[in-house]
């Protein structure tokens, strides 16, 4: 998903409902926590899987640090991301690779949105993993964003056919994963494509008006699956195979068929669900056990998050900067409201679990350390959704840069993360350890 040119559905807002998301308050089914050990006040989900998936996609982190961003423990003190992390429950990270997110000419500037390419996953995957993660990788096969809006190919892919575009996403993938296999990563599942509703490296959706997999985009699909399944043959591993969707309530099933037409071989159904755009997690539980029951996969959320705030912290922005980009207000915007908002989604997932135990893997919150920074560092580390230099690569692709931009922007999701703007852990990080009933580390002293 392009997290700050989406598309969004502007819907108006009742003033009975403005009020209640005003005052703060939260849906009935809210639970609060019994045990003193929850930061966050929610409570423990019963019966949950000790690998229940409670993941964070870190992507930006590395850009943020070499701006000079420093992330805190709850209490204030200095602390390594991925302690800080792992001592609030978080057992898995997503990281997302683009094949070459720089400016084709000379001084090569970096297009924004963390500049992530393999080097950042390999640096990133190591330290996650030493921290006793798992790591999930998510391909583009882009060299920047894609959601079913655009999936521009590689600079270096754009001439190239179909048959030529699937040996080129087997081979990036083969290699890429070796390399980080060989570099230490503990990669535990594999993304082949981000968002892909119809599109996929230039095949399908936007560029031949092709929406149902069939123009190419399951075959490149399959290859990705393939090159998967060859390193798991190479290194005696079981990488599970990722299929992503978004507007899951719409159209989750639909797409779950078509990729069952078109025969490819997958592990995972995974989905962007987003409260405040796709609906309610009890539909979200639906649809996704009707996928598990009806086509046996394993299924999961690659992507949620909620806003604490309609405050922008860098004056850069935000996907959401009031209500009326939000489809659904069904939480406050607050820190509870996001509280709430992320402990259902994994309450969502869990109760999947309910009619088909083991099949509900879990839930990724997308970007919670992508806090504002100051605009010089938007460009200069790709700290900012987009960079001056990304409307090139569109225009390799497009008459004109509408989903890119022509200038430096900065975070378009500072409200949205799980740290203040300084830095400072959120009781809302706190949710990972609090649905296990477990204590979790909030001080560079190790205290709880």
């Amino acid at each position: 998903m392009n997290k700050i040119v989406k598309k969004l559905c502007k819907v108006g807002i009742s003033l009975a409902l403005t009020a209640a998301v005003a005052l703060g308050s939260c849906p009935a089914e809210m639970e609060k926590a019994s045990a003193s050990t929850s930061i966050s006040g929610v409570s423990q989900i019963a019966n949950l899987p000790n690998d229940f998936i409670r993941g964070v996609d870190i992507s930006t982190v590395l850009a943020m640090e070499n701006s000079g961003v420093q992330y805190k423990y709850l209490d204030g003190t200095n602390g390594d991301i991925f302690n800080i992390l792992a001592g609030a429950g978080v057992n898995y990270v997503r990281i997302r690779i683009w094949n070459n997110p720089y400016d084709a000419d000379p001084p090569y500037k970096g297009y924004g949105g963390g500049n992530c390419n393999l080097y950042t996953a390999k640096v990133l995957g190591k330290r996650a993993t030493d921290a006793g993660m798992k790591v999930f990788i998510d391909f583009h096969y882009s060299d920047f964003w894609t959601d079913p809006a655009k999936h521009y190919p590689p600079k270096d892919w754009a001439d190239y056919n179909l048959h030529e575009k699937k040996i080129a996403v087997y081979n990036f993938t083969r290699d890429s994963l070796c390399e980080l296999i060989n570099y230490g990563v503990n990669v535990q599942m594999v993304q082949i494509g981000n968002e892909t509703n119809g599109a996929l490296c230039g095949v399908g959706g936007t560029a031949d008006d092709v929406w149902d997999l069939s123009s190419g985009v399951a075959e490149l699909m399959q290859q990705g699956c393939y090159a998967i399944d060859d390193v798991n043959s190479q290194y005696g591993r079981d990488i599970l195979k990722v299929l992503h969707f978004t507007r899951l309530i719409d159209d989750g099933e639909w797409y779950a068929e078509q990729v069952d037409k078109m025969g490819v071989d997958y592990d995972v159904y995974a989905a962007s669900f987003y409260p405040m755009w796709d609906g309610t997690t009890s539909d979200m539980t639906t649809v996704l056990t009707n996928i598990a029951r009806t086509y046996n996969k394993k299924v999961m959320v690659a992507e949620t998050a909620y806003p604490f705030t309609f405050h922008d912290s860098d004056g850069s922005r935000n996907n959401i900067n009031d209500s009326s980009a939000m489809k659904y207000s069904n939480y406050a915007v607050s820190v509870a409201g996001q509280t709430q908002a992320l402990y259902d989604v994994f309450n969502g997932i869990a109760k999947v679990n309910d009619s088909l135990n083991g099949y509900g893997l879990g839930a990724f919150y997308w970007e919670p350390a992508w806090i504002g920074t100051d605009s010089s560092a938007w460009g200069t580390y790709g700290t900012g959704w987009a960079s001056s230099t990304s409307e090139n690569y569109e225009r390799l692709f497009s008459a004109t840069a509408q989903e890119y931009s022509t200038t430096d922007l900065g975070s378009s999701w500072d409200n949205m993360t799980l740290f203040d703007s300084n830095g400072k852990a959120s009781t809302a990080l706190y949710v990972f350890n609090d649905i296990r009933g477990v204590d979790s580390v909030t001080s560079a002293n190790g205290g709880n």
